[in-house]
């Protein structure tokens, strides 16, 4: 008996020090994971990093990816909802407000430091630095925030259950995309980030011919076949979210009323094949830009009352589950590359403020 209690009292006292081990690895790993994060600024705000004359520009950006981490790198999978990618501009819109916050916080400390030290000649340059960052965010808030409403209930990628053709995307919520993404890249430019760049690669790459896959994105006529959307996952794989964003923003505001009313060729835009139109139309030839049919089903995949074409039954080849998945593949390129372009807008700016604040902070020189 004693014998026994005495193993079970070992035994307990393993496993006591089994879990205050397993809790000391537990959270150790959770404190490395925070430090990790805040390596870059030091668990500073923004606004501190900046102010901070020994901290480099790239640190400013970090600590603006640590205001957005909740929403940065979204993603879509076959469960997420066209209101999904709405919630997550808006929360990318309000890590972009917290920003401006931040800038606001830095003007008012450096009008008091420059005055205390009489450095007010580099107050006058730090300020207009400080509110054309302030002017571009703000431009980006406001564009980033009117994508929020993109979308609704149905599944991004959303097709048909059974061979039929599609629904094009409702007018309103395709023509303010089309804006907020035209703005958001003028945006860019103006902070000195690259615009994308357009592709040149046609529906027809070599001897494949891939002009049929365009047919998922028919809203009348004939229906898609069952290799349509192998076909349109074929014209995706040749371009790159950047040149689907190119041939977005280069599209008119009237493509979203007219769609493809005659047979789609080289200049027919991305929002023309949005909307949508006849499946003889959208491929009667081979000519058409391929970054435009996918930056077409990218949209009608994302925005509010879009459906996308099925040339089978839901679980068949060229069915809905297929296309939707051609659509996802769409919509995660599209969203990376604004994603992206955001970023690199930011950190422009930032870069330009930090330049400045580390301008107006420097030791004064002796004499002056």
């Amino acid at each position: 008996m004693k014998n026994s209690l005495k193993i079970t009292n070992q035994v307990l006292i393993s496993i006591v020090i089994f879990v205050v081990f397993y809790l000391f690895v537990v959270v150790s790993n959770q404190m490395q994971g925070r430090m990790t994060q805040q390596a870059g600024t030091g668990g500073r705000s923004l606004s501190e990093v900046l102010m901070d004359v020994g901290r480099s520009a790239e640190n400013a950006f970090y600590s603006f990816l640590e205001l957005v981490s909740d929403a940065l790198g979204f993603t879509v999978t076959k469960d997420t909802k066209k209101q999904d990618v709405g919630n997550y501009y808006k929360k990318l819109a309000e890590g972009i407000e917290k920003a401006i916050g931040e800038l606001s916080a830095i003007s008012g400390q450096t009008d008091q430091s420059d005055k205390q030290s009489g450095k007010e000649g580099n107050e006058s340059e730090l300020n207009k630095s400080i509110d054309s960052a302030k002017g571009v965010l703000e431009s980006l808030k406001i564009n980033v925030e009117s994508l929020k409403g993109i979308g609704d209930v149905n599944v991004v990628g959303h097709a048909h259950n059974a061979q039929g053709v599609g629904t094009a995307a409702a007018d309103v919520e395709l023509k303010k995309s089309l804006k907020a993404l035209q703005e958001i890249v003028k945006a860019a430019k103006g902070a000195g980030v690259p615009e994308p760049k357009g592709g040149n690669t046609t529906l027809k790459v070599g001897d494949a011919d891939n002009k049929e896959g365009a047919k998922i994105l028919s809203t009348s006529g004939n229906n898609p076949g069952a290799g349509d959307a192998g076909k349109a996952a074929a014209i995706l794989a040749t371009v790159s979210g950047n040149e689907m964003l190119d041939s977005i923003v280069k599209s008119k505001e009237g493509d979203a009323d007219t769609g493809v009313g005659g047979n789609a060729d080289g200049d027919t835009s991305a929002v023309s094949f949005a909307k949508g139109g006849s499946s003889n139309n959208l491929s009667n030839a081979d000519t058409p830009k391929a970054a435009a049919v996918s930056g077409g089903i990218a949209l009608r995949s994302l925005v509010k009352g879009g459906k996308l074409a099925s040339g089978a039954g839901d679980n068949a080849t060229g069915g809905g589950k297929e296309v939707q998945g051609v659509g996802i593949t769409a919509a995660n390129k599209l969203l990376v590359a604004v994603e992206d372009i955001i970023k690199k807008t930011i950190k422009n700016v930032l870069e330009k403020v930090k330049q400045e604040v580390d301008k107006a902070r420097a030791p004064k020189a002796t004499g002056q």
